[in-house]
């Protein structure tokens, strides 16, 4: 299995809201009322391309989408959601490894935010990050840049 990640474009949108609709409406139903209408304008409001990748199986599948950027000395992992039926395959793994490998020496720290309900916390602890600081639905996650192997 090889993944490779290409830049996003335009024509990637309608896969990344579809895959990130999927994702996140049964978490956020248990902090709010969904309203597809506002949650397409809300992710129109948030898609940036340019600091989006398609991550790409064999070359030919696409199979998810990764956003991040660094701000100062801190990398902030935006987004990263596959699709349902690749979950659990360590493709998840390979792209935190590969986003730490390729940012060390450049940034000090990678931080996230995830819905205190989303299954991924434990995936992300896994990875080493901790909590850092907590909103009403949210958890800051966080972790050292030299601690990553």
């Amino acid at each position: 299995m090889n993944i490779d990640l290409r830049p996003a474009c335009s024509d990637d949108y309608a896969f990344a809201l579809g895959l990130y609709v999927e994702a996140i409406r049964p978490l956020a139903r248990t902090w709010t009322e969904w309203c597809d209408e506002d949650q397409r304008a809300q992710f129109a409001s948030l898609w940036r391309p340019a600091e989006t990748w398609i991550l790409v199986l064999d070359g030919r599948e696409d199979i998810g989408w990764v956003e991040f950027r660094q701000t100062g000395d801190e990398i902030f992992l935006k987004q990263l959601y596959i699709s349902p039926a690749r979950r659990g395959r360590g493709i998840g793994s390979t792209i935190i490894r590969r986003l730490m490998e390729k940012r060390r020496g450049m940034a000090r720290s990678i931080a996230l935010f995830v819905l205190k309900n989303n299954p991924a916390v434990r995936f992300y602890e896994r990875h080493g990050f901790s909590i850092a600081s907590e909103t009403t639905t949210n958890f800051v996650m966080r972790r050292d840049m030299e601690d990553a192997a």
